[in-house]
């Protein structure tokens, strides 16, 4: 399958620092952008990832790093193989989750360290969508443009739309570290574009104005900066990638 991809990972307007992370193949980008077109390989592997880190500053950067540099490892290693894809993948999240909340432990820290992980895994052949928290992996096809994941998230007690959300899983923070893993073989076809985002777009940017910006021929720098007239409250990382 031939990507032509962009990705773009900013810290936003109001944050001081940026605990989000992107991982394309491997490549690790934080507070950078680029442009990558390639094929995807048919014996191996390649992946298109988004990770928002919490816990605050240090905690937060080190949580998504972790998670992202800890995920290349194991599958340049091939411990997340091409016979048991979805046990190896869910055993070595488990095993990140445990280490990060050992580590918020070990250091005494306040808010335990974590991030969610979202995106779209080639691994020998098939298409897997992946996803923690409430990162967002979208499919755009036709002008229109779908949610493939599901926020794992429930508002405030009082129920007013207004109060902060609730994050019910993630990667670290003291939960276990569910990972969801959907088979997308066949659901992402030529002409099709894959966008993958923390909610520093997803909660800036209404669907119906990001499909806009899609639609019209719109790029990472164009939603990056609509997310930013919004407010740019968070973090904002990006991948759109076009399948060719």
């Amino acid at each position: 399958m031939k990507l032509d991809i962009q990705a773009i990972c900013h810290k936003g307007l109001v944050r001081e620092n940026n605990e989000d992370a992107l991982s394309i193949g491997g490549l690790f980008l934080r507070d950078d952008s680029t442009e990558i077109a390639l094929t995807t390989p048919e014996d191996g592997f390649f992946y298109l990832l988004v990770s928002d880190g919490m816990g605050g500053h240090e905690n937060g950067e080190q949580a998504s790093r972790f998670t992202l540099d800890t995920l290349a490892d194991k599958f340049n290693s091939g411990e997340i193989g091409a016979e048991n894809f979805v046990d190896d993948l869910r055993d070595c999240v488990y095993e990140i989750s445990r280490k990060l909340n050992e580590q918020a432990a070990l250091s005494g820290q306040s808010r335990p360290m974590g991030c969610t992980l979202t995106g779209i895994v080639w691994h020998y052949g098939r298409i897997w969508l992946i996803n923690a928290g409430d990162s967002r992996t979208y499919r755009f096809r036709e002008g229109i443009l779908r949610q493939l994941t599901t926020d794992e998230t429930e508002r405030g007690m009082s129920g007013n739309p207004e109060d902060s959300k609730l994050l019910l899983n993630c990667i670290g923070g003291g939960a276990e570290g569910h990972l969801r893993i959907e088979d997308l073989d066949g659901k992402i076809l030529e002409g099709d574009k894959i966008l993958i985002c923390s909610d520093g777009l997803s909660d800036m940017v209404p669907d119906e104005e990001i499909e806009s910006i899609i639609g019209d021929g719109g790029n990472i720098v164009d939603l990056m900066r609509r997310a930013c007239e919004n407010g740019g409250c968070d973090n904002i990382s990006i991948i759109l990638a076009r399948v060719e």
